[in-house]
């Protein structure tokens, strides 16, 4: 045996799950022991796979989660020292869980049948130590269960405050953008009118947009209108929406494109960009140096879209729930809807977003498929989507 098989096996030594073994039972185990080697999300196993045995975490880090249609519920950590699978092997049934590796991961697998055999033959304390380990699993499960329901209360009153604000809000808007119409109409000639007119029944829209976007996540569903723009244009009108809110920040601003076409859903990518942005706005805190960039381009028929910043970073301790739902930091007011939300948005258009974040600050990069409904364009999105039913 080599020496990185030697330390291996003294690291699988030092694992928690030998309390109360016997030298002997010990000692068969580690000799029956394989050695597994995962690379970052790759599945241990799957919800409902059949139970082959024990896991000893040797190092890395190893989530625990459950599928929950498109979503995922992260039950837990494992981590080097600690084990993993002993439910399974003692209740008699499938996997109740899944295994995934974050970043490089190194474990033992103790096949069940010798396990179950060595117990057989060890104190009483062994089982009653794995038992122990059950039980603190379920509990950790059974708070996670609550705050499901607790989640899906929340979501249920956020969705009837949605479709209430929906009902109240249409008749004013109408008769806005009436008006808006009837005054573009009498002073046509004014390019000027017509513009703001123009700007009117758009932020008509966008409002009733934003109200829409929050029913529909509330739901958990999503609708897409999508339209056909460019690249520049998307965000000429992002700059144009936002141009007197960007010099009120006193904040330096820089936001470039690569002109391409795009399809996209023009109102909910906007609302994401407002909610990155903000955020961005935030964490600067009015810093007299600070800078926000977003820029837009294609490439290998994706539309990326980055926001990045150079403020203090995001909390270490919210960074995998970022995009959770009532997750929030720091703020004055808001619910922690507005991630959540964007991520949604992604979802939507069957992309997905990537979070790089330091102590020198933060960047979020969306990916779009660069068309929705073209021919042409179907495989990038089936490729899309096939990785996220492999991730699945």
């Amino acid at each position: 045996m080599g020496a990185e098989g030697r330390t291996v096996i003294m690291d699988a030594q030092n694992n928690k799950f030998w309390e109360g073994f016997s030298h002997e039972g010990k000692e068969r185990l580690l000799a029956s022991m394989v050695l597994e080697g995962y690379q970052d999300r790759d599945w241990l196993f799957r919800e409902g796979d059949p139970a082959d045995g024990v896991r000893l975490v040797l190092c890395g880090d190893v989530e625990a989660l459950r599928r929950i249609g498109r979503h995922e519920q992260i039950l837990g950590h494992f981590k080097e020292g600690d084990f993993m699978g002993e439910v399974a092997i003692l209740d008699g049934g499938n996997r109740s869980s899944c295994a995934r590796a974050r970043g490089h991961v190194m474990a033992g697998k103790i096949p069940k049948a010798i396990l179950l055999e060595v117990l057989l033959n060890e104190p009483a304390s062994v089982s009653l130590h794995l038992f122990q380990q059950l039980l603190t699993y379920l509990r950790r499960t059974n708070d996670l269960f609550i705050g499901e329901v607790l989640h899906k209360e929340k979501l249920s009153v956020i969705g009837e405050m949605a479709s209430s604000l929906m009902h109240d809000l249409r008749n004013p808007l109408t008769g806005i953008r009436l008006s808006a119409d009837v005054m573009a109409l009498k002073d046509s000639e004014n390019p000027a009118t017509v513009r703001c007119c123009d700007g009117i029944r758009f932020q008509c829209d966008r409002v009733m947009a934003m109200t829409n976007d929050l029913l529909q996540y509330a739901k958990g569903g999503s609708s897409l209108h999508i339209v056909r723009t460019t690249t520049t244009a998307f965000l000429d009108r992002f700059e144009s929406l936002y141009d007197d809110y960007f010099r009120q920040t006193g904040l330096a601003w820089e936001i470039t494109s690569l002109p391409a076409e795009i399809e996209l859903d023009e109102m909910r990518c906007l609302r994401l960009l407002q909610n990155l942005v903000t955020n961005a706005v935030e964490a600067l805190h009015g810093d007299a140096n600070g800078r926000i960039r977003i820029q837009g381009w294609v490439e290998a028929s994706m539309f990326n879209l980055s926001i990045a910043d150079n403020g203090p970073g995001i909390p270490e301790a919210i960074r995998d729930r970022v995009f959770q739902p009532f997750v929030t930091h720091g703020k004055k007011g808001g619910i922690g809807l507005g991630m959540a939300i964007v991520n949604n948005v992604v979802t939507a258009h069957h992309g997905k977003i990537k979070l790089e974040t330091s102590a020198r600050g933060t960047l979020f990069l969306a990916q779009l498929p660069q068309y929705v409904d073209e021919e042409y364009s179907r495989g990038v999105r089936e490729d899309w989507d096939a990785e996220v039913t492999e991730q699945a």
